[in-house]
């Protein structure tokens, strides 16, 4: 059910190869996902009826229904049949049984070190199967269909999703609070981390950035569980080591950045070995070394490595540029947390120094937006130029609204301002940006609409 979305499309795709008959429905059939969906033979039926159920054995489905409208047909004759699931609890129960999965987690980071993982597995011939929450260009989707033990996946925690997953390998990039809508506070936030970490079998290999504040309270807490369970824990780190018992350490300096790539240093068991990354900025080198953490752990060469990391030209929708019109650069960012937006603007500095920087955010949920309104502020002042638009609701209902003026006087009123409306917000840019400007939209709503109007807009002037 809500089969053109990201994630249940991959799944979709993941299940039609594994031998099981898959079929779904949604609102709309104009969606980017249903061309590949069909060719594939997976039949899309359009509305919510319960006799879409005939003959069905499972009814998957995303856990924002449970928030949105337990009174589907669907979900109401799916619950009296007991054959209800979220996608991530078929994924985890079914697709997954017998594999060698290798999960990645944690705050941010989490897409682009799922993709990176799986291209370096796809080189060193592992034939992995992959499940991403982003398209991979290399792909044209978010999936990639193996046919070897290796499954990889995101490994997302908003409603405990990733506690259905069992890894071999776990990657954990950082924790930082999010999710305020569903996680009470930091200590529920950091609980659900450890009962993921508890789910590792088999080799039981664990990679975590040990700069990471969240992660080092974690690490102290469960020190004595690791220790028994022979859970091999491997670090790594840019300056800021952590004193723990590591089974293997790394640790990354970046040498230098140019307008193309980002140079660094890892240093393992007193050898530096160099790499060069072609996604920008310092937040995906840390998500470099967990890939390079973990695929050591497998025997992949170091070689096969660095030609990934120098290709890939990272994901949908993460600061991906979408145009560059009259010497206007204009990317489109997935960014809503304000630590996430912070490393994408810091990165946009190193890369473009002379540059006029605009930030144009949609804000994500107002309980976030609340939670972090400083440091929204803190980070979006790394711009030269803020706008702010409506806040998407996305699961939110009931929320007591929340003044968005707070934040541009936060930023400074002659810094920031806010434009609710779209084609104001393309007109303004049209007006005065000007050559040699980058333009960033932040958000994970409709924010992608905005940064191809803009586009358009400047197209055609």
């Amino acid at each position: 059910m809500g089969l053109g979305g990201s994630g249940m499309t991959a799944v979709a795709l993941l299940a039609k190869a594994a031998g099981y008959e898959v079929s779904g429905c949604d609102l709309s059939s104009s969606n980017y996902y249903v061309k590949t969906l069909l060719k594939k033979g997976i039949k899309l039926k359009i509305g919510h009826k319960a006799d879409h159920l005939k003959n069905v054995d499972i009814l998957t489905v995303s856990p924002a229904i449970f928030d949105l409208n337990l009174n589907h047909p669907e979900v109401v004759e799916a619950k009296k049949r007991k054959i209800l699931m979220t996608w991530q609890e078929f994924m985890g129960r079914f697709l997954q049984k017998g594999k060698f999965v290798i999960a990645i987690a944690g705050t941010h980071g989490k897409s682009t070190t799922t993709a990176l993982m799986g291209l370096v597995l796809e080189k060193a011939g592992f034939d992995p199967s992959v499940e991403v929450g982003a398209i991979i260009p290399r792909w044209s989707k978010n999936v990639r269909i193996g046919s070897s033990k290796y499954f990889v996946c995101e490994a997302d925690e908003f409603y405990y999703n990733f506690l259905n997953y069992s890894p071999s390998l776990a990657i954990i990039n950082n924790i930082e609070m999010d999710h305020p809508e569903f996680f009470r506070d930091f200590e529920q936030f950091k609980e659900a981390f450890k009962k993921f970490i508890k789910k590792i079998k088999g080799p039981k290999i664990l990679v975590v950035n040990e700069e990471s504040q969240g992660i080092r309270q974690l690490l102290i807490k469960m020190q004595k569980w690791l220790r028994k369970n022979k859970v091999k824990t491997i670090g790594y780190y840019f300056e800021n080591r952590f004193r723990f018992p590591f089974y293997k350490e790394y640790q990354g300096s970046i040498t230098r950045t140019t307008s193309r790539f980002t140079y660094f240093e890892v240093m393992h068991n007193g050898i530096n070995h160099n790499f060069k990354l072609k996604i920008a900025g310092s937040h995906n080198v840390y998500n470099a070394l967990g890939v390079i953490g973990a695929a050591r752990e497998l025997n992949i060469g170091l070689n096969k490595i660095k030609k990934i990391f120098q290709s890939f030209n990272g994901l949908k929708r993460r600061f991906e540029m979408i145009g560059n019109i009259k010497g206007i650069k204009i990317f489109d960012d997935y960014g809503h947390h304000p630590t996430a937006i912070a490393a994408t603007l810091d990165a946009v500095k190193n890369r473009f120094v002379k540059s006029r920087i605009w930030a144009i955010i949609e804000p994500h949920q107002i309980s976030r937006l609340r939670l972090f309104m400083n440091e929204f502020a803190s980070a979006l002042n790394k711009a030269d130029k803020v706008i702010i638009t409506k806040t998407f609701l996305g699961r939110e209902k009931n929320v007591k609204p929340i003044n968005p003026l707070n934040l541009v006087k936060r930023i400074g009123i002659n810094k920031a301002e806010y434009i609710e409306d779209f084609n104001q917000i393309t007109g303004k840019i049209a007006k005065k940006a000007k050559k040699g400007d980058v333009v960033v939209v932040f958000g994970a709503g409709k924010s992608y609409l905005l940064s191809r109007q803009i586009k358009e807009k400047l197209k055609n002037l």
